[in-house]
């Protein structure tokens, strides 16, 4: 019996509401950093592949990633310059490949754009996937907790695989939840074909086989299945999964070697840690990436959440719980914990916590006598649940339109010194002023040189000696900001300062950083941050004019 129009018209107006949330908390700040080309490290390779693929060269030549996502974003691309094309932008392809050379700026807001659209499908299927599972409520909170889900808007707006992934994981499972409760043949084949894509774009987001392979296993509970046919549907489901996953990263197959090295290689990353080194990502995860992500009142009743329903519907709950906690296992147990990587478990956890948050509503109108408001109980739980993380995420998105610290320190310099100087600058690439991004035609005018500790040498691209007349020293409270020692003596002999751009207060105690991730917007402590980037010192050599 399907529900009366009004309570249909009300769901509607609800997703339509929630979705129309997410999408502007996806969508605001979405040119940030721009066109700086590594404010958000890894988008880089997205593009250059994305690139490479546009010649019709398609082996990735890196497997680091699997390819679907740079597959996609080539057909992005190529709708980008057919409509370039018939506005007389890109008379031809090599013209098109010279102005993304120039200027990738339109080509970091497609690849972020497909990020964004991902990350607003994700709260539709959440909302799907809750209706199946549990009711329009739980659904409707489950989606809005996931909507404003700080760490995963802030991933939203990067153009890598993260968020892509997670939306195919959860798109997915809500095949597996279908097939679990209807056996149709075409659930568990999505689910198959779907669970393939998800690890095609992001390798242990295939653990989502999983709960589909229980699914089978488990039967029906209403209809008795054949062992034999059971197992006949695993075969198959493995060997869709396998068969999709090929198609989106073909050349795993095809040059199979570099494949299994780069396997090896992530494997031993993730096991032996980045540049942190903060201890197992079980506790990473639980203590900051899940704990500012979310929120602690979304993390904590989603714990809840799944071992309450997992007790309530063993059969339901532990589908629901089998992606979560497997994922969540395997990515915790090495000591490399981007915060990026727990994105896949987020929607699963805001779902799970909408269970307890409205059932603990329910029963308060109940105990009042006034059940007929739970739904409104319901959200006033919510709303509160979800305040610590929607602030998060209008605060980060409002940092994000503000202009880089390395942007404004690049500005200065060229109109500092328009007829040119040399820079020598501290820190890894990721947080270093780009002078291509403020004199994209003139970058002979700043020429790089870098600095040998070991021997106190400055050398240029070619190797020459040289000396710089500027040194840029970039600050940030993670490791790749760190200054060696032999920096200090060189400035504080020949060096004076000139000028400082303050991105974020270094007196504060409450910031924290993913560690791991050369990203210099925080986690937590975001009213302590004035704009994205480091800080920045500029230092001329003594006697520059």
């Amino acid at each position: 019996m399907s529900p009366p129009r009004d309570e249909r018209r009300s769901d509607v107006s609800g997703l339509v509401a929630v979705l129309s949330l997410a999408f502007i908390l996806r969508v605001l700040g979405l040119r940030f950093g721009l066109p700086h080309t590594l404010a958000r490290p890894d988008e880089d390779a997205t593009v250059a592949i994305a690139l490479k693929f546009f010649t019709r060269s398609f082996n990735p030549g890196f497997f680091d990633w699997p390819s679907l996502f740079m597959y996609v974003t080539t057909v992005a691309f190529v709708g980008y310059f057919q409509f370039g094309r018939l506005l007389g932008w890109f008379p031809y392809e090599n013209t098109f490949l010279a102005a993304a050379t120039r200027n990738q700026a339109p080509l970091r807001v497609i690849t972020r754009s497909l990020s964004a659209a991902a990350g607003v499908l994700t709260v539709a299927t959440v909302y799907a996937i809750g209706r199946r599972l549990f009711d329009r409520t739980i659904a409707l909170v489950g989606a809005f907790f996931l909507a404003v889900a700080a760490l995963h808007v802030r991933d939203s707006h990067f153009g890598v695989t993260d968020v892509a992934a997670t939306f195919l994981v959860t798109w997915s499972f809500l095949n597996t939840v279908a097939f679990a409760q209807t056996r149709r043949p075409r659930d568990w084949i999505a689910s198959a074909l779907l669970a393939g894509a998800a690890a095609s774009t992001k390798y242990n987001a295939g653990l989502v086989v999983l709960p589909g392979l229980y699914a089978i296993v488990l039967g029906a509970a209403h209809a008795h299945e054949a062992w034999s046919l059971r197992g006949r549907r695993c075969v198959a489901y493995i060997a869709l999964a396998i068969v999709a996953f090929f198609v989106g990263t073909p050349y795993a197959l095809i040059d199979r070697p570099s494949f299994l090295a780069a396997l090896e290689s992530i494997t031993a990353h993730l096991r032996g840690g980045h540049a942190a080194m903060a201890g197992p990502g079980w506790v990473v995860h639980a203590a900051s990436s899940l704990r500012y992500g979310v929120g602690l009142p979304i993390l904590v009743a989603g714990a809840l959440g799944f071992v309450v329903y997992a007790v309530r519907d063993r059969r339901l709950g532990v589908l629901f719980l089998i992606f979560p906690a497997a994922y969540y296992a395997f990515i915790g147990a090495g000591e490399t914990a981007f915060a990026r990587y727990i994105i896949p478990v987020v929607p699963f956890l805001c779902l799970a916590a909408a269970y307890p948050i409205v059932e603990a509503a329910r029963a308060a109108a109940r105990w009042s006598s006034r059940p007929q408001f739970g739904p409104a109980v319901a959200w006033i739980f919510a709303i509160a649940a979800a305040a610590p993380s929607l602030a998060t995420a209008i605060h980060s998105d409002m940092l994000l339109t503000k202009a880089d610290s390395r942007l404004i320190a690049a500005d200065w310099i060229r109109e500092r010194y328009p007829d040119g100087v040399s820079i020598a600058q501290t820190g890894t690439v990721a947080g270093q002023v780009q002078m291509t991004t403020a004199a994209p035609d003139t970058p002979e005018r700043y020429p790089a040189l870098k600095f040998e500790p070991a021997s106190g040498r400055f050398f240029t691209a070619e190797d020459k000696d040289g000396s710089p007349q500027l040194i840029v020293v970039e600050q940030c409270p993670l490791a790749y900001c760190e200054i060696q020692p032999q920096w200090l003596t060189v400035l504080r002999d020949r060096y004076e300062l000139e000028r400082t751009i303050v991105a974020y207060d270094v007196s504060s105690h409450a910031l924290v950083y993913d560690r791991d991730d050369d990203f210099y917007l925080p986690l937590a402590g975001l009213s302590s941050v004035t704009r994205p980037g480091p800080n920045i010192a500029i230092f001329r050599v003594r006697g520059l004019h």
